[in-house]
C-alpha cells in the first residue's frame, strides 16, 4: 500500500468510517479497530481477535 492511501484510509477511520482490509500473506479479512501513522501499521478485528497488520501486507476491500 502507497503511503498516500494508507494516510487516506488513516484519516477515513479517524472519521468514523468502517473499513475493512484483507491481509496479502494469509489471507484474512478483518474491520480496522485503529492505525498507528508513525509505524504505519493497522490494528485490525479479525473474528473478534486482534491483530497487527503493516501496510505492506494490506489491500483495501471495496
Amino acid at each position: 500500500m502507497r503511503h498516500d492511501e494508507f494516510e487516506g484510509i488513516c484519516n477515513s477511520v479517524s472519521s468514523g468510517e468502517e473499513k475493512r482490509l484483507k491481509h496479502i500473506v494469509t489471507h484474512q479479512v478483518g474491520k480496522i479497530v485503529s492505525v498507528n501513522r508513525e509505524d504505519e501499521f493497522f490494528e485490525v478485528d479479525v473474528d473478534g481477535r486482534r491483530k497487527t497488520w503493516s501496510k505492506d501486507n494490506v489491500k483495501v476491500l471495496q
